[in-house]
């Protein structure tokens, strides 16, 4: 499997248009957190999120271009395929 990190940005997003990327997203396996190690959950700032999968970035790429536009027109999305992550600051998902 590979391992992704998504970015998604609109210009000037509208009100709600975050939270319906989220729900579209979720439906294909793309999460708006991301598992530790010890297994707990956190959240990635709004607009990220991570993926793992089999297929070569510019396809993740351009699946989540296609499915961004569907939410609100002229989305703007960076893909990097990860191997090592650190992060500080998040939220727990537990926590909310």
């Amino acid at each position: 499997m590979i391992n992704y990190i998504i970015r998604v940005a609109y210009a000037e997003a509208q009100p709600g248009t975050y939270d319906q990327l989220n729900a579209e997203l979720a439906k294909y396996n793309v999460a708006g957190a991301i598992k530790a190690d010890d297994g707990k959950g956190y959240f990635l700032p709004q607009g990220e999120y991570c993926y793992s999968g089999n297929e070569p970035i510019n396809e993740v790429r351009d699946a989540i271009h296609r499915l961004a536009a569907t939410v609100q027109p002229e989305p703007s999305v960076l893909v990097v395929e990860v191997t090592t992550l650190a992060w500080s600051g998040f939220r727990l998902v537990d926590a909310a």
